[in-house]
């Protein structure tokens, strides 16, 4: 008699993504990889957030804010406006390898890429307005964008491993192929 444990976390194998006209398929990235590659993503865009600080401080010195605690008195506009500041900081930091290879620096820690769902290069287009600016202005949005957020991670845990704004961009994240072939030394 087999017993099969309910509770136990599910093996997953990485789901190989078949690529018309190439030898090799695609190898979906693991969840850990994802997780990885969007925790050093997401350090790197807190520098977004500190460098939009300086038009925290220009609100302050004008007056519109006088302490911390009127923050919440900003209106969403102003709020916004930050958000869309911090977010062209965080794709100008992303945008050198994402136009190369589909790879933010995070995805280049983690060796993994994102590709269309043919295993091709997405536009840039693509990459920084359908998969991330879609995400980043809804999610700016109170209550609404929490739910957002928290929907589109949710979907990684899929079978084929797609968030929301994957799917939204025709997108998936892959492992980056590695080359067999062996090195010649000199």
């Amino acid at each position: 008699m087999t017993f099969v444990n309910p509770y136990a976390t599910p093996a997953i194998d990485p789901t190989p993504v078949t690529v018309p006209g190439e030898g090799s398929p695609l190898v979906l990235a693991t969840l850990g990889e994802r997780f990885a590659g969007a925790l050093i993503d997401g350090l790197i865009g807190w520098v977004g957030l500190l460098l939009s600080i300086p038009i925290w401080n220009v609100l302050f010195a004008l007056g519109d804010i006088g302490s911390a605690g009127n923050l919440v008195k900003v209106g969403p506009a102003i709020s916004i406006a930050v958000g869309l500041v911090a977010f062209v900081l965080i794709m100008a930091v992303q945008y050198v390898p994402l136009k190369q290879n589909g790879q933010t620096w995070g995805k280049k820690v983690m060796k993994t890429r994102i590709v269309t769902m043919k295993g091709e290069q997405p536009t840039i287009i693509d990459l920084v307005f359908k998969r991330y600016a879609s995400f980043q202005l809804i999610g700016l949005m109170p209550v609404v964008g929490g739910l957002y957020s928290l929907f589109n991670v949710l979907l990684v845990f899929r079978k084929d491993r797609r968030c929301l704004h994957d799917l939204i961009a025709g997108t998936q994240v892959v492992k980056v192929a590695v080359s067999l072939a062996p090195s010649v030394t000199p």
